[in-house]
C-alpha cells in the first residue's frame, strides 16, 4: 500500500476513534479540562484527538478504556457507542457515580484498598 493510501487509512481512524471518546466523554458529563488532566494530557492535545486531527496513542486508548470502563477496540469501532440524550440519566447522584469510578480506574490496588476504607469510615460516622 502506498504512503498516501496508508496515510488517508489513519486520518479515517483517527476521525472514529476522536468521534469515540468525544460521545463518551459527553455521555458522561465529563468536561474535556477533566478528562485530560484524569489523562495526563493537555486540554489542547485531547481537543486534537478528539477532532481526528491527531492519532491517540495505544497508552492513551487503554487509559480511555479504564477511565470510561470499556474496552479497548469500541474506541476503534465505526458508530462505537452513540450516546442520544434519551439514553442519558442526568440524575446528580450518576454523575458523581460516574466521576468516580473514572477516577477510581486510575488507581492501584493500595490506593483502591485505602479510598474503600476511608469511605467505610464515613459511612460509620454518616451513620
Amino acid at each position: 500500500m502506498d504512503r498516501g493510501r496508508m496515510r488517508g487509512s489513519k486520518v479515517i481512524i483517527d476521525k472514529i476513534v476522536g468521534e469515540n471518546i468525544r460521545n463518551e466523554r459527553v455521555y458522561r458529563k465529563m468536561r474535556r479540562e477533566e478528562l485530560a488532566e484524569t489523562l495526563e494530557l493537555t486540554v489542547s492535545h485531547l481537543g486534537l484527538i478528539e477532532r481526528g486531527e491527531r492519532g491517540a496513542t495505544l497508552v492513551v486508548l487503554s487509559r480511555l478504556a479504564k477511565v470510561f470502563n470499556i474496552s479497548t477496540d469500541s474506541l476503534l469501532k465505526e458508530g462505537g457507542r452513540r450516546r442520544t440524550s434519551s439514553t442519558i440519566e442526568n440524575s446528580s447522584e450518576d454523575v458523581a457515580r460516574k466521576k468516580f469510578e473514572s477516577i477510581s480506574a486510575l488507581l492501584n490496588e493500595h490506593e483502591l484498598v485505602y479510598i474503600t476504607n476511608a469511605m467505610q469510615m464515613l459511612k460509620v460516622l454518616r451513620d
